[in-house]
């Protein structure tokens, strides 16, 4: 008998729960996934590495990186995580003795849903913050079609509190079609000194996060230490758009 009530508890939790689902913020995020799913594209790099030790320079790589990024501007201008696009940190750590990294990128291009791909620039680069800029050229985006970049807030939103839920947007990768995503996660802390931080679960770098009411909270990136990636945060969305300004007067 105590199994069978220890059954039917579970059972009333899990309908709670559902229900709690149904009547919270899924229809907000649904809206999100069909109105701003377009502010979510891949941004495509083609390096070229240069690796040197003890005095000695190997021959030079290309590799091609992909990463996801979030449009900011209606000109284009996306940022994203720049670790994503910076194969450095993965050479060193493979490297048993000391040595330099030199990357140079030879192409950028911004990936869209309808498969053209748009010849880019990057335009700022923020080490310390882990964000890249990145910006069509002025002839690609005549060809290229209008952005949708992501909305700003309406007013001035609170930060988030630990427990709150919210959601990014993404995209699946090219074997899996670029198909939009949802990802569910919530806050565990507010980091307020030396600067804003919140610490989210279930992200993915460079992908754009929003409250349960549908607002822009931030932009998905990695904390550096000691000039090393440590941990995924979430930069505040004004503090992405302050940035963002001087990226645009670089780039015109």
């Amino acid at each position: 008998m105590r199994r069978f009530f220890s059954h039917s508890i579970l059972a009333v939790l899990a309908l709670s729960a559902s229900l709690a689902w149904a009547n919270g913020p899924r229809e907000t995020w649904m809206q999100l996934l069909e109105q701003q799913a377009g502010c979510v594209t891949w941004v495509s790099v083609t390096v070229k590495i240069e690796v040197s030790s003890n005095g000695r320079s190997f021959p030079p790589s290309e590799r091609n990186l992909e990463a996801l990024g979030t449009v900011v501007g209606t000109n284009g201008l996306t940022v994203l995580s720049l670790h994503t696009m910076d194969p450095t940190d993965s050479i060193l750590a493979r490297m048993r003795t000391q040595g330099d990294v030199n990357v140079n990128y030879t192409e950028v291009k911004i990936l869209r849903d309808d498969g053209s791909e748009i010849p880019s620039k990057f335009v700022l680069k923020d080490q310390d913050l882990d964000l890249a800029f990145v910006l069509p050229l002025q002839e690609s985006v005549v060809s290229g079609g209008s952005f949708a970049p992501v909305l700003e807030n309406s007013g001035e939103s609170s930060f988030p509190k630990p427990l709150d839920e919210v959601v990014s947007l993404g995209k699946l990768g090219r074997n899996l079609y670029r198909q939009n995503t949802l990802q569910r996660g919530w806050v565990n802390a507010v980091i307020s000194k030396p600067r804003d931080y919140f610490i989210i679960e279930n992200l993915s770098p460079g992908c754009p996060v929003f409250d349960s009411e549908g607002n822009w909270i931030g932009i998905s990136v990695y904390k550096k230490d000691q000039g090393r990636a440590s941990a995924l945060v979430t930069l505040p969305a004004r503090d992405v758009l302050e940035i963002a300004e001087q990226a645009i007067s670089r780039g015109l």
